[in-house]
C-alpha cells in the first residue's frame, strides 16, 4: 500500500494473494476474494492473524495491509493468549529440526499446538514482531502487550541445559534466538533494555567460546555469531564502549563477516520498505476499472500510526499556562470543516511521513494557504494536542525553556519550566509561526530537538528526556519569489528542518472550500473565486500607484481567509442564494459587503476605486455606486430597546443605557465607518482605525460601546509599553507609596472610631516616623492601634456592651 491513503481492503488481498498464490489456493482465503467489494475489514483481520506468524508470509502481509496492521497483531496477540504453553515444547517437539517451512500450513497456531512446540511458536511470533516493528514502528505498544503474558525472546537460552553440549542441529535455534532478540532490542532499545534480565547473554558468551566446533564450517559461522551478537547485546544493554567490546578477543575479520550476515539477515525488509514509498501503480493494474483511489487521511494516519500516540501516554498531565504569544488549537477549530484540496494533498502525504519518522517540519507558502490549518487537522486527527507560538524578534529563550522563579519563601526558588519544555516532556506538538522572525538564541535551543536527540538539555543543566509523541513544526509565509532566498540562509538552520511547500489552492480548490464552509453558497461559489482572482490580478498586472507608502506596504494579496470572512458575511445576509438569479439589491448587498473587504482598507484613493469598480463588474452592479467612497444614502441609527441598528447592521444590546445625541455629530463618511465597525463587531473581526491624529477614530469606538451598554477600555501604547500593561504582573514597588496611603486610611479610621484629640502623643510618634520614613516603626505603631482597639472590642462584648 502506498502512502497517499488509497487504501481498499479488496484490493490489498488482491494485491496479497498475487504475492503469495499458495496463500490464494486455501478455501478461507479463495472465499473471501470472491466477495470482491463486499469483503469487510473484519473478515481478512481474521483470516491474516495466524497467518502473520509465518515466516514466508509476515512481510508481505504487512505490505499489503499496512493501515491495518495493529488491528491484526492485536488479534494474534489475542491468540496466543490462548496457547496453553508457550515455554516449552514436547519431548516428541524436541526431536524435529527446523522452524515451520510449509508455505501450505495457514493455521499457524493450530499447527505448533498440535505438535506440542508451544517455545517454537513463541520463537516465532518474537520473529514476526521484531520484523513488523522495524516495518511498522507503531506497533510497539502491541508488541509489548504480547510480551506481558508471554516469556522473553531468549527463553530457550534461559533453559537448564548446557550450550557446550548443542550439536550442529540444535545450534540453529540458537542462532535464531540471539538474532531475534538483538533486533527486538535495536528496535526499541530504551523499552527492551529495561524490559528483561539480559545477563544470561554474558554467560552465553563466555560458554561458546568453549564449543568444539569442528570442522563443519556451517556450524563454525553459527558458532561465531551467535557469540558476536551476544556481545552486541551486551554493548547495547550496558552501553559498553568500543574498548570494553575489544575485550571479548573477537578478530576483526571474524566481526566484520558476522556484520556482512547480521546485514544479511535484516534485509528482510529492505524492499518492502521500499515498496511502501511507491504509488499505486500496481493497485492500478490489478483494477483497471478503478484507476483512481480515494484520498482517506485516516487511512494515512493509520499507515503511520498517528492515531496510537495518545494510547501510549497518559492525557493526566495539565496544558501549560498561556502566554500572549501562545495559542492552543482545541476542539473549538473542528466546527470549521477542513477541505482536503487537489493541491494540499502532495503536502499532506510529505508531512505525514515526515512525522512518521519524528523530523522536525518546516511549512513554508502564502499566508492562508493552510499551513497553520493542515498541522491542526493532523493533530486532532491523531489525538494530539498542539501548541502554537508565533514568534518575533522580542521573544526572550526563557519563556520557552524555563527559569528559576521566587516561592512565597524569602530566599527559596525553584524551577518552572517553560512552554517548550513542557512540550517536550508531555508530548504536545508544537509549531513555531514565523520562524524566520525569531531571534539567534531561540534558535540555538532548537537545535538539540532539530538533530533528533532523546534528550532536552535546557541551559540550567535540567535534562529532560523527549516524550514520543512529541513533534516540531514551524510555518513561514513566504512567496514563490523568495522561497529560495528565505529558507537557505543558515540562521533558520535549513538543512535540519524537513522543508514542505503548501501551494495556495486553485480556483477549483477555492469553489470546492466554499461549498464545504458554506452550502447555502454554493451556486455563488464560481463567482466568489472569480471575483477574488480578478481583485489579486489588479495587482499583478495592472499595478497601483499608491499615495504614499503606507498604501504600498498595505496593498498585499488577499487570500482564502479574505474570501472566506466575505463568504461569512454573506451567509448572513438573510436572503435566499440557493439559485443563480439574484435580484438587483441582492447584489449590491453582495457588493457592498465585498468593498468593505477588499477595497475599505487602503488608504489610496485610486486604489480603493478602482478594487471597487472591479467588484462592481463583477456582480452587475451600477458603476455609478463605485465612482465614490461612500454610498449616498447615510445609514440610519435607531437605538432600540433590546438592540441597535446602524444601517445594514443589527447588534444586541448587553444593558438598556441613556445616550447623550449630543455627543456625536452625524458627518457623511463617519455614519459609514460607524457602520462598517459595527459590521466588524458582529462578525468578530479585529478592527484597525487608521488616520490622523484627532480625526476621531477613539471616538467612533466609543460611541459604538456607549450605544451597546458596553464596557470600553482604552489603552495608549507606546514604545515604553510592557506586556504587564495587558496581561498584569507584579510591578516594584516602595514602601513609600504603599505606607503613606495606609497611614492616611488608618488615621480616617481612627477618626471614625475615636478621638484624634485627644491622643496627641500618639499621632506625633507616628507623624515623626513618617517624615523620617521610618516605615517599621510607622507600621509598629499602626499594629499597636489596631491591637488596641481588637482588645477594647472584645473587653465591649463581654461587659454587653458592643452594638455594632
Amino acid at each position: 500500500m502506498s502512502i497517499d491513503g488509497g487504501f481498499s481492503v479488496e484490493l490489498s488481498l488482491r494485491r496479497f494473494l498475487a504475492r503469495c498464490p499458495k496463500v490464494g489456493s486455501v478455501p478461507r482465503f479463495e472465499s473471501l476474494a470472491k466477495k470482491g467489494q463486499l469483503v469487510t475489514e473484519e473478515e481478512v483481520v481474521n483470516c491474516l492473524a495466524e497467518l502473520l506468524l509465518h515466516p514466508r508470509y509476515t512481510i508481505p502481509l504487512i505490505g499489503c495491509f499496512r493501515p491495518i496492521t495493529q488491528k491484526v497483531v492485536n488479534k494474534a496477540v489475542t491468540l496466543l493468549r490462548l496457547v496453553p504453553n508457550l515455554r516449552f515444547n514436547s519431548d516428541l517437539a524436541v526431536t524435529e529440526s527446523g522452524y515451520l517451512d510449509d508455505d501450505e500450513v495457514i493455521n499457524v497456531i493450530e499447527f505448533h499446538i498440535q505438535h506440542g512446540r508451544g517455545l517454537d511458536l513463541h520463537e516465532l511470533a518474537c520473529l514476526a514482531f521484531c520484523r513488523a516493528l522495524d516495518l511498522v514502528p507503531f506497533l510497539l505498544g502491541s508488541i509489548l502487550n504480547y510480551f506481558k503474558f508471554a516469556p522473553p525472546p531468549f527463553e530457550r537460552i534461559l533453559m537448564k541445559g548446557s550450550v557446550i553440549e548443542l550439536s550442529g542441529k540444535v545450534i540453529t535455534y540458537y542462532l535464531h534466538v540471539v538474532r531475534t532478540s538483538y533486533r527486538l532490542l535495536i528496535a526499541g532499545t530504551e523499552v527492551f533494555s529495561k524490559y528483561w534480565d539480559w545477563s544470561c547473554f554474558l554467560d552465553l558468551v563466555k560458554k561458546v567460546v568453549n564449543i568444539d566446533e569442528g570442522s563443519d564450517v556451517k556450524f563454525q559461522k553459527d558458532i561465531m555469531d551467535i557469540r558476536w551478537c551476544g556481545i552486541q547485546i551486551l554493548s547495547v544493554v550496558l552501553k559498553m564502549n568500543d574498548r570494553t567490546v575489544a575485550k571479548f578477543g573477537v578478530v576483526a575479520d571474524e566481526a566484520h563477516s558476522c556484520s556482512l550476515r547480521w546485514e544479511q539477515f535484516c534485509q528482510d525488509i529492505a524492499v518492502e520498505m521500499a515498496g511502501a514509498y511507491i504509488g499505486t501503480l500496481e493497485n492500478i493494474r490489478l483494477d483497471p476499472e478503478n484507476r483512481e483511489l480515494a484520498f482517506s487521511q485516516e487511512n494515512c494516519l493509520q499507515s503511520f500510526g498517528l492515531c496510537s500516540f495518545t494510547s501510549s501516554r497518559s492525557h493526566g498531565n495539565e496544558p501549560p499556562l498561556r502566554s500572549r504569544r501562545l495559542v492552543e488549537w482545541d476542539d473549538k477549530s473542528a466546527g470549521n470543516p477542513f477541505v482536503m484540496t487537489s493541491t494540499l494533498k502532495r503536502s499532506f502525504e510529505m508531512v505525514l511521513l515526515a512525522v512518521s519518522q519524528k523530523w522536525p517540519v518546516l511549512l513554508h507558502g502564502p499566508a492562508g494557504a493552510g499551513k497553520s490549518a493542515l498541522i491542526s487537522k493532523m493533530a486532532r486527527d491523531s489525538g494530539n494536542q498542539v501548541l502554537s507560538l508565533h514568534m518575533d524578534d522580542q521573544i526572550d529563550g526563557r519563556t520557552l525553556i524555563g527559569s528559576y522563579v521566587c516561592t512565597e519563601q524569602p530566599g527559596e526558588f525553584r524551577w518552572q519550566p517553560g512552554f517548550l519544555t513542557q512540550a517536550v516532556l508531555n508530548g504536545y506538538w508544537v509549531v513555531f509561526e514565523d520562524i524566520d522572525k525569531a531571534p539567534s538564541d531561540v534558535l540555538s535551543m532548537m537545535l538539540p530537538l532539530l538533530e533528533g536527540s532523546s534528550l532536552f538539555v535546557t541551559g540550567f543543566g535540567e535534562e529532560i528526556r523527549v516524550a514520543e509523541s512529541f513533534r516540531l513544526f514551524s510555518t513561514i509565509s513566504t512567496s514563490k519569489s523568495d522561497i529560495s532566498r528565505g529558507l537557505e540562509g543558515g540562521n533558520l538552520n535549513g538543512g535540519l528542518w524537513r522543508k514542505v511547500m503548501i501551494e495556495p489552492p486553485t480556483n477549483q480548490d477555492l469553489q470546492k472550500i466554499v461549498k464545504a464552509w458554506y452550502s447555502s453558497l454554493e451556486p455563488l461559489a464560481e463567482k466568489l473565486a472569480e471575483t477574488l482572482e480578478g481583485v489579486n490580478r489588479l495587482h499583478q498586472l495592472v499595478g497601483f500607484q499608491p499615495g504614499n507608502s503606507v498604501s504600498l506596504s498595505a496593498f498585499s494579496k488577499f487570500s482564502l481567509r479574505d474570501l472566506l470572512k466575505w463568504c461569512s458575511r454573506i451567509a448572513c445576509l438573510g436572503f435566499g442564494s440557493t439559485r443563480n438569479d439574484l435580484t438587483a439589491s441582492e447584489c449590491c448587498a453582495i457588493y457592498q459587503e465585498a468593498v468593505e473587504v477588499f477595497a475599505a482598507f487602503s488608504t489610496s484613493i485610486g486604489n480603493r476605486l478602482t478594487i471597487m469598480k472591479e467588484i462592481a463588474q463583477k456582480w452587475a452592479v451600477p458603476i455609478s455606486r463605485a465612482e465614490s467612497l461612500y454610498p449616498h444614502d447615510e445609514p440610519i441609527i435607531q437605538d432600540l430597546r433590546s438592540e441597535l441598528r446602524i444601517g445594514r447592521v443589527i447588534l444586541q444590546r448587553t444593558e438598556a443605557t441613556l445616550y447623550d445625541e449630543r455627543r456625536f455629530v452625524k458627518i457623511h463618511s463617519s455614519l459609514h465607518i460607524l457602520e462598517r465597525i459595527a459590521c466588524s463587531v458582529k462578525f468578530n473581526e479585529p478592527v484597525l482605525l487608521v488616520g490622523e491624529t484627532g480625526t476621531g477614530k477613539t471616538t467612533l469606538v466609543q460611541n459604538l460601546a456607549a450605544r451597546l451598554g458596553q464596557k470600553l477600555t482604552v489603552l495608549n501604547l507606546s514604545q515604553q509599553s510592557d506586556t504587564a500593561d495587558l496581561l498584569g504582573g507584579f510591578k516594584p514597588m516602595d514602601s513609600k507609596s504603599i505606607c503613606i496611603p495606609l497611614y492616611n486610611e488608618f488615621k480616617f479610621l481612627f477618626s471614625k472610631t475615636s478621638s484624634i484629640e485627644r491622643n496627641p502623643q500618639y499621632f506625633a510618634l507616628l507623624k515623626e516616623a513618617l517624615d523620617s520614613k521610618n516605615w517599621e516603626k510607622l507600621l509598629r505603631g499602626i499594629r499597636h492601634g489596631v491591637e488596641f482597639f481588637e482588645k477594647k472590642r472584645v473587653k465591649d462584648v463581654k461587659l454587653g456592651f458592643d452594638k455594632k
